[in-house]
């Protein structure tokens, strides 16, 4: 949040995350001083990555409209400034750095341009979709490993630009300790006292032999310069990213 805040959109899978990420009154959550910051959603554990894909779809379908419509603006007899700051807005359209800034200065133009033309004024209705949004889908290992494993599956193998944050406590915390795909080969959980039999399952080297999604393991623990890095670097990547 400290990195894209004010942009983000989340979807959180019903579980361990989404109470200690979303329950009163200790919320981690919250607005800058514009007024802008995270839109977090919670749905059904089962189907979190899905319903973050919808997310992402939706927006794109809006931010598309958008384009088209800046596109066909840009054919009419609006002033050089408002020509200067709305090309420059479809070049950079799907890049994160710097996009506030960019949608501050085609918000700042329309408004003095917008009234009479019936393009504008859309342009000017949806400007809120101006910013490109840093979609993210949260959830733990028994979502991520198990019982979310063919919808996350899916999502990665779609190729869009979602990045997705899997917090691999390697057992299902939510629901007392009972042992996940996640958990380690012998590792004893409260109710797998006996220990487990089969090794971890490498979600890792699952998604990387798809060849187009950013894969990468943090620990804040171990390296914070390695996980800042990771994160900005999943964001900047324009596919699915696994952190």
């Amino acid at each position: 949040t400290q990195l894209f805040g004010d942009r983000m959109m989340i979807a959180n899978a019903t579980g361990c995350s989404s109470i200690w990420g979303a329950s009163a009154p200790s919320i981690p959550y919250t607005k800058n001083y514009r007024g802008y910051g995270p839109a977090w959603a919670n749905s059904l554990f089962e189907d979190n990555a899905e319903y973050g894909l919808g997310m992402y779809v939706g927006v794109k379908q809006i931010r598309n409209k958008l384009a088209d419509d800046i596109n066909a603006v840009m054919q009419t007899g609006i002033s050089d400034e408002l020509q200067s700051v709305l090309h420059e807005w479809l070049v950079n359209k799907d890049r994160g750095a710097g996009t506030r800034e960019r949608a501050d200065k085609v918000i700042a133009a329309l408004e003095r341009e917008k009234g009479s033309n019936v393009l504008l004024n859309e342009i000017y209705n949806n400007r809120d979709f101006l910013v490109k949004r840093s979609h993210w889908i949260f959830g733990g290992d028994g979502w991520a490993y198990d019982i979310g494993y063919g919808g996350l599956d899916h999502v990665l193998a779609s190729g869009e630009d979602v990045n997705v944050l899997v917090f691999d406590t390697e057992v299902y915390s939510n629901t007392g300790g009972q042992s996940s795909k996640a958990t380690p080969t012998a590792a004893i959980a409260k109710f797998a006292a006996s220990g487990k039999m089969t090794k971890k399952k490498d979600l890792g080297a699952m998604a990387m032999s798809y060849g187009y999604v950013y894969v990468a393991q943090i620990s804040m623990g171990a390296d914070k310069n390695q996980t800042l890095k990771a994160i900005a670097e999943a964001e900047a990547y324009p596919g699915p990213s696994l952190i």
